[in-house]
């Protein structure tokens, strides 16, 4: 007797936590048809670099949007290309730590952006293009010091 109590407790809280989530509007659905759509929706934002700064949040936002929709198998990679995009968002051109971060994880993520192109490719028939840097971005500079240390031999 008490286990079919607990049963239908149980039964009853999972069905008002599935009628919560209708009227709430469920989970977003994530399938490669509804991905496909957005990225040809949206396909010239994703391709073409920002021209300025101010451009970076806006595209933010709809690569945070994609991939609440973007299917298992490229959701990862999707995943990785949008942490770029807002350590992108974070950089401070003036301190040479936080540009190299920018530099870091663009390099970080060529594996992850590359993927997404290929995957758009074969699963959409959407040409993302190449996976390049983006335009205007920091060019880090590398320095390096060469001390000479002079010895001298007791004779």
């Amino acid at each position: 007797m008490r286990s079919s109590a607990h049963l239908t407790v149980f039964g009853v809280a999972l069905a008002s936590i599935a009628l919560v989530g209708v009227a709430c509007g469920g989970a977003t659905e994530r399938s490669s048809e509804r991905f496909c759509g957005e990225l040809a929706a949206h396909a010239n934002e994703i391709r073409i670099a920002p021209e300025s700064a101010d451009q970076i949040p806006a595209l933010i936002t709809l690569f945070s949007k994609m991939g609440e929709v973007a299917p298992l198998d490229v959701q990862q990679d999707w995943e990785q290309v949008y942490g770029s995009l807002k350590t992108a968002d974070s950089v401070n051109v003036n301190d040479p730590a936080s540009v190299q971060a920018v530099a870091d994880a663009a390099f970080a993520t060529q594996r992850s952006a590359e993927n997404v192109v290929t995957w758009a490719s074969d699963n959409c028939g959407i040409d993302l293009g190449p996976v390049g840097a983006v335009s205007g971005g920091a060019t880090v500079i590398v320095t390096t010091t060469t001390s000479v240390v002079a010895s001298t031999t007791a004779g």
